[in-house]
């Protein structure tokens, strides 16, 4: 599966808009792709908080504006109000609205589902970037194409 990855250690951000706005930052959009993708998350985010794990949101959207998955990680160690409780890390991801791609959206939840059970604790505590996209195995999705 292609697909492209970002991540910003030690987010700024307190509250859940803010730390998807400084996620989307790292996006290599432009600033209209990144406001329409904004408003489709925060509409996710209304019909259901995105929290998976004890510390661990899952903000995402389908979109005509991207081209493969596109992937941004957050971590912060101070923690971000979200809805229901504090989160530590925001894994936010845009898949591909495309007859070329249709199962991109369904194959990460999958994925990273299955990471999380698995490893959600160690995620939370990660101490470096690199630990967590060696905890979040982002390598095993270029494997399944």
């Amino acid at each position: 599966m292609k697909y492209s990855a970002f991540c910003k250690f030690d987010l700024e951000a307190t509250g859940r808009k803010e730390a998807i706005e400084e996620l989307l930052k790292e996006f290599p959009f432009g600033t209209g792709t990144r406001s329409l993708i904004s408003g489709a998350l925060d509409i996710r985010e209304q019909v259901g908080a995105t929290v998976v794990h004890k510390g661990i949101s899952l903000p995402h959207c389908r979109s005509i504006l991207v081209d493969s998955l596109t992937i941004a990680v957050g971590h912060s160690r101070k923690g971000i109000s979200w809805p229901d409780e504090k989160v530590h890390v925001v894994i936010l991801f845009v898949s591909p609205v495309k007859p070329s791609a249709p199962e991109a959206h369904a194959v990460f939840l999958s994925h990273i589902a299955g990471v999380i059970r698995k490893s959600g604790n160690e995620i939370c505590s990660a101490e470096t970037a690199e630990d967590l996209f060696r905890l979040l195995d982002f390598e095993h999705l270029e494997q399944e194409d």
